[in-house]
């Protein structure tokens, strides 16, 4: 594995990406009124539960609604406690996402395979047509999209990693992202990172790697999110 360049350049290149690709996804966030049914529903249950104070129960118009986990319900209505009732609070959660998914897919090109391709994929990622419109989309999409791919990128990171220490957090940011993932929009978040693991493990015939999964601290840690 590269060692990613000079160490002193990840924290200019991680300043200069942030703001950047803040600036952007920032571009006249919120210039739009809400879309129907999805940016309505995903703005008024949270509203729902600042107005009522109840952050356990979801609620579309005073109807309880279960449909999907609570995780963007709290982001929003924590930006709606923050920053007001309006359109770019409601945006920036999505925004957000869209950053950490570029800052994410940065760091693994650059760990894996060098400073140069961790610039251009995670320039590539921010500038492709369908990933730009849905960072400015208040769906589900984009965090649970992010959250599976960072899941997936530390799952490799750990399996690329020679030292003890590094794999082990590198994997207990897979279960922690797949967690967040599984609270954002259901069992995807846990389904569709293991159906890819699982058949990189048959394809490949690395079945040893289950030995190095650190599956109990893993699984408690995936369960306790």
């Amino acid at each position: 594995m590269t060692n990613g360049g000079k160490p002193n350049s990840w924290g200019r290149d991680l300043v200069v990406l942030t703001v950047l690709f803040s600036a952007l996804f920032g571009f006249m966030l919120g210039s739009h009124t809400l879309g129907v049914p999805d940016e309505a529903r995903y703005s008024e249950i949270p509203r729902e539960m600042v107005a009522t104070g109840d952050y356990i129960t979801p609620r579309l118009n005073g109807v309880k609604y279960f449909e999907k986990p609570v995780l963007f319900y709290w982001l929003q209505a924590l930006s709606i406690r923050l920053f007001g009732l309006n359109a770019w609070s409601l945006h920036l959660w999505v925004a957000f996402f869209a950053l950490f998914g570029c800052l994410f897919v940065y760091i693994a090109g650059r760990r894996l395979f060098g400073r140069r391709a961790g610039l251009l994929s995670s320039v590539v990622l921010a500038t492709s047509l369908l990933y730009y419109a849905l960072s400015r989309a208040i769906t589900l999409d984009m965090p649970v999209s992010v959250l599976i791919t960072g899941a997936l990128l530390s799952f490799l990171l750990g399996l690329r990693e020679s030292d003890d220490r590094k794999r082990r957090w590198y994997l207990w940011a897979f279960y922690a992202l797949a967690a967040l993932a599984t609270l954002t929009k259901g069992l995807i978040g846990i389904v569709i990172p293991g159906m890819v693991i699982g058949a990189w493990i048959i394809v490949m015939n690395e079945w040893s790697i289950l030995k190095a999964m650190y599956f109990p601290s893993g699984i408690f840690l995936f369960l306790l999110i």
